[in-house]
This record gives structure tokens, sequence and C-alpha cells, in this order.
């Protein structure tokens, strides 16, 4: 497991740095570093951080008829 600090905070005990797995022995679970509480899935971590790194879609202007 690595510690690292992430731009959330823990429901539990409102730390800001987790545990994240590095191998796949160590399963899938994000947890608090402090009280070790689950977060989430690693997975669910993975797709929520690509989804804030993609660029929204522009709104393109509508034609009139």
């Amino acid at each position: 497991m690595m510690k690292v600090s992430l731009d959330l905070t823990c429901s539990v005990c409102g730390h800001g740095q987790f545990r994240l797995p590095n191998r796949p022995e160590e399963g899938s679970k994000v947890c608090c570093a402090n009280c070790t509480a689950f977060k989430c899935h690693t997975m669910d971590l993975e797709r929520a951080l690509m989804a804030i790194g993609q660029p929204r879609p522009t709104p393109q202007p509508s034609i009139a008829a």
C-alpha cells in the first residue's frame, strides 16, 4: 500500500490522506490512512480522476431555421 494525499476527505475522521493498493494481493480498496475507513475502489477513483482530466464539451450554437 502507498500513502497519498488526495483532494478528498474521510467521511469518518476528516483526514485527507489515503492508502492505495499497489500490488494485486492488496485488493482494490482505497482506505483512510488515519482510521482505515473504506473510501472507494481503485477503479472508481481512476474513473473519477479520468473524468476530471477530460475537457468538457463546449456547447454548439443552435441553427435557427
